[in-house]
């Protein structure tokens, strides 16, 4: 009964290391994967830039970065205000 146990963490040892090695050989699968696609992107005919879609994509930027900017904003206000009613209290 002494050695139950241990054949039994041996046996879950083993099926580890195999559940290991099948996702490091998948990993190493999607990883060459990965790799060729670069390779062929690097030699893909390239459409030219398109100026207007730039400008409209900064655009949307300024935007969201003016909404995030006042989201931190009056989260510190509300937060200074919270902090201040309970010192005042």
């Amino acid at each position: 009964m002494i050695f139950k146990p241990i054949l039994n963490i041996l046996f879950v040892e083993e099926i580890d290391n195999m559940w290991f090695n099948q996702i490091a050989m998948r990993r190493e699968k999607v990883e060459k994967l990965d790799r060729d696609d670069h390779i062929s992107d690097r030699f893909a005919a390239k459409s030219r830039l398109n100026l207007n879609d730039l400008l409209r994509r900064r655009t949307e930027e300024k935007q969201i970065d003016k909404k995030a900017k006042l989201i931190i904003l009056f989260s510190a206000a509300t937060l200074a205000a919270v902090v201040l009613l309970i010192l005042n209290l």
